[in-house]
């Protein structure tokens, strides 16, 4: 199992934590955008935490994007005991988005084949909590799902969450990332199919039409098109506003757009507060 032990020391876990309050060098490389695309391994080398888990927090904080997350990232380094592991935190975390009654995608997957096989690899998963499992057994799990949803087509999303999850974090600690980028992908939609204000087709249609022809009238009037004008994102931004303000009709969709857009963002929000709980009342049961 992992060699990784948080910390190492409790000065080392210190500054960590104080880095993160303050967003500090480490913060901006670890927990926002920038980790998409980034290295963390240094993260793991330096602060003893398991690689998975380094994965998992810049998804399940917002990417920087939710400054509530400082006060869930301090409450958990806070406890984590110096010298634990801490692969089951991740592990038991993404078994959330399968087993988690209100937002695990059990619930969406009826019984048969493709459940069956989503069945499998969730015990390979709570298996690995306990014990190495090999390859094989990973490969195999992943084969029957795509097997299985190639004979009896089912949630196509939900699948590929799946499979995501059939890895071994000890050698693919990058699976959370797929893992959490499916799930929010999912949860999102959802939230947007329910929403209490949502477009007819034909004013979706019209809507994006409209943010096309904005746009390309911005680059046009800003002399962008042939890459002559280097105006600044604010002068971009200031010219679009203005044309939308200009159209009465255009205007009041972008502002039911913006506001649903913000319902969404808050159903995401409360989701995220939700599993960062269950994620702290997990690392409180941590020993060394």
């Amino acid at each position: 199992m992992s060699t990784f032990h948080a910390f190492g020391n409790a000065a080392t876990k210190q500054a960590l934590q104080a880095d993160v309050r303050s967003k500090g060098p480490v913060y901006c490389v670890w927990l926002t955008h920038a980790s998409i695309e980034g290295d963390l391994t240094m993260i793991s080398q330096d602060y003893g935490l398991h690689p998975a888990l380094v994965r998992l927090l810049p998804a399940l904080g917002a990417f920087g994007e939710d400054d509530a997350a400082l006060t869930f990232y301090d409450a958990l380094l806070e406890r984590i005991p110096v010298g634990a592991g801490t692969g089951h935190l991740a592990r038991r975390t993404v078994l959330l988005a399968w087993t988690d009654p209100v937002h695990g995608r059990a619930r969406h997957v009826e019984a048969g084949a493709v459940r069956d096989a989503c069945v499998a690899i969730i015990t390979l998963v709570q298996r690995s909590l306990d014990t190495t499992v090999d390859k094989p057994s990973w490969r195999a799990a992943r084969t029957r799902l795509t097997q299985a949803q190639r004979e009896a087509p089912a949630s196509e999303p939900v699948v590929d969450l799946m499979l995501s999850l059939a890895w071994d974090l000890e050698l693919s600690p990058g699976a959370v990332q797929d893992v959490m980028r499916a799930w929010t992908a999912q949860l999102s939609a959802e939230a947007e199919a329910s929403d209490e204000d949502p477009f007819t087709e034909a004013e979706a249609s019209f809507f994006k039409s409209a943010m096309d022809r904005i746009s390309e009238e911005s680059f046009t009037a800003l002399n962008m098109v042939d890459g002559d004008g280097d105006p600044s994102y604010e002068e971009f931004l200031e010219e679009v506003n203005k044309r939308w303000a200009a159209d009465p009709v255009t205007l009041a969709l972008k502002e039911r757009s913006v506001a649903r857009q913000a319902r969404i963002k808050a159903r995401l929000a409360l989701w995220r507060s939700e599993m960062q709980q269950k994620m702290l009342d997990d690392a409180a049961t941590l020993v060394v």
